[in-house]
C-alpha cells in the first residue's frame, strides 16, 4: 500500500479551533475562579507600583477572575475578552466596570501609549497563531507608555510533559474513577482527533493539552526564545517567574513550570 504524504499545515486551523472553544454558549462555566495563580501573586506584590493608581489593560479577563485585584487599584481599568460569552457573564457579575469583546490581535480603536500596565493572564496570548503572537506583542507595546510594562503568562516548551498526551487519573472511589475514565477516553478522542494538526518548529511548538481536554491547539515557547522574540516587539524581559511564584534566574531553565509568567517594560 502506498504511503499517503502528510497533509499540508492549514494556517487557519488555530483559530477555527479557538473560536469553536470559546464562542460556546456555556464557555463561562469553565472560568469561574476569583484566586490567582502563585506567579500573578509575586508578579503583582513586586510590581503594585506599576499599576496602582495607573492605567490598566486587562487581557482575557473570561469572568473577572483578576479584575477584583487589579480594578479597585486602577485609575482606570479596562478589560478585554475574545469571547462573547465571557463578556456577557461579566456584565453580569461585574455591572459598570468598563469590559469590551475585542481581538487582541487588533487593538487599533485604542490610542497608542494609553497604558502603564497591560496584563495578558491564563496563557492567553498562547491561543494565537505564530505570525498573530508576534504581531500581538508589537501592538501591545503600542499601546503602553514609556517605561509601562507587559505581564503575560505562556505555556513552557522546555516541560518534557508537554508533548505527551492523556493520563488516566486514579482515584479509590469508585464514583470518582468512573468519572475519570469519562474524562479520560473524552481527551483520547480529543487527542487522536487534533493530533495531525501539532507542529514542532526551532522558535515553538504547537500542541495539544490537557486545557479544555485536548481540545485546543496553544502556543509553546522556551524562555530565551521568548526573550528575543521581546526584544525584536521592543520589549525589555525584567523578570520570569515559576508556576510556584518563585523568580527564576536569569540562565535558569525550568522544566517543571507548565507555564511561565514574563514581565517586560516598553
Amino acid at each position: 500500500m502506498r504511503q499517503q504524504p502528510p497533509r499540508p499545515w492549514d494556517p487557519g486551523a488555530q483559530d477555527r479551533i479557538s473560536r469553536s472553544v470559546y464562542h460556546a454558549p456555556d464557555i463561562a462555566r469553565h472560568y469561574q475562579s476569583r484566586s490567582l495563580t502563585a506567579a500573578e501573586t509575586a508578579a503583582l506584590l513586586k510590581y503594585q507600583a506599576a499599576f496602582a493608581g495607573r492605567d490598566v489593560l486587562d487581557l482575557g479577563v473570561g469572568t473577572g477572575r483578576t479584575t477584583w485585584y487589579l480594578e479597585p487599584l486602577a485609575r482606570r481599568y479596562l478589560g478585554i475578552d475574545y469571547s462573547p460569552g465571557m463578556v456577557e457573564s461579566f456584565r453580569a457579575a461585574l455591572p459598570g466596570i468598563d469590559v469590551r469583546q475585542a481581538d487582541i490581535r487588533d487593538l487599533s480603536e485604542l490610542e497608542s501609549g494609553s497604558f502603564d500596565f497591560v496584563l495578558g493572564s491564563c496563557n492567553v496570548i498562547d491561543a494565537l497563531s505564530h505570525f498573530d503572537r508576534l504581531l500581538a506583542l508589537r501592538g501591545l507595546r503600542r499601546l503602553l507608555r514609556s517605561g509601562g510594562l507587559l505581564v503575560f503568562s505562556s505555556h513552557n516548551r522546555a516541560v518534557p510533559a508537554a508533548f505527551g498526551g492523556p493520563r488516566l487519573q486514579r482515584s479509590r472511589n469508585p464514583v470518582t474513577q468512573a468519572q475519570h475514565v469519562l474524562v479520560y477516553l473524552k481527551r483520547l478522542v480529543n487527542h487522536a482527533r487534533f493530533r495531525r494538526l501539532r507542529r514542532s518548529e526551532p522558535e515553538y511548538a504547537l500542541l495539544h493539552d490537557a486545557a479544555h481536554d485536548y481540545s485546543l491547539l496553544h502556543y509553546y515557547v522556551d524562555r530565551e526564545t521568548q526573550r528575543k522574540q521581546l526584544e525584536r516587539a521592543g520589549l525589555r524581559l525584567l523578570d520570569v517567574f515559576a508556576a510556584s511564584g518563585r523568580a527564576a534566574g536569569a540562565e535558569e531553565i525550568d522544566t517543571e513550570s507548565s507555564s511561565l509568567l514574563y514581565v517586560c517594560r516598553r
